[in-house]
């Protein structure tokens, strides 16, 4: 009898509340497509809900709802790996021997935060009617940020400040972008 490969459903958990375990081996064992569909879910929840908030207040239709999660797929498919390729060519300066694969694998793996706390927002949107894009999308964005600095951290053998940095750069240019895409 064949065995079928599990998906690696936990490791979206233990990505978001203990990082360095992660990072420190386990984000080798993640398929390269699996934290592709991490991020790109986790965008398409985001946008979604910024979509139905601004649909809510009266600002935007349906149409602008169903394309804000295309816009989603495509930022955490196509824009997170960026600025993954981003923060290896920086960490390349540090000498770090993690390759450009695993780094983007561990940044979109970062978002899983952003995948489970769009889940939730998606929930209280629908059937409590709340507008949520920030309680839950923006938060689940910053969380985050954690996972990607433990990520820095460890491709730059514990230098904290380039960790921090850059961390915050991307983190902050993520949401600058998305607040770029609220206000279209």
């Amino acid at each position: 009898m064949e065995q079928r490969k599990k998906l690696p459903l936990g490791s979206i958990f233990k990505m978001m509340m203990r990082p360095m375990e992660m990072v420190n081996g386990k984000i080798d064992s993640i398929p390269w497509m699996f934290s592709l569909l991490v991020s790109g879910t986790a965008f398409a929840l985001f946008f979604l809900l910024t979509g139905l908030d601004l649909m809510k207040t009266g600002q935007k239709g349906i149409l602008f709802v169903l394309a804000s999660v295309i816009a989603g797929v495509v930022y955490g498919v196509l824009v997170i790996p960026l600025f993954g390729a981003f923060g290896w060519l920086v960490m390349k300066v540090f000498k770090t021997d993690k390759t450009l694969t695993w780094t983007i694998r561990s940044i979109c793996m970062s978002y899983g935060s952003a995948l489970i706390y769009g889940l939730v927002g998606l929930v209280f949107s629908i059937f409590f009617s709340w507008k949520v894009s920030i309680a839950f999308g923006l938060t689940g964005v910053l969380w985050a940020i954690g996972p990607m600095f433990y990520t820095f951290r460890k491709m730059s053998r514990e230098n904290m400040a380039i960790s921090l940095i850059l961390s915050t750069v991307i983190g902050a240019a993520v949401i600058y972008s998305w607040s770029f895409f609220g206000s279209i």
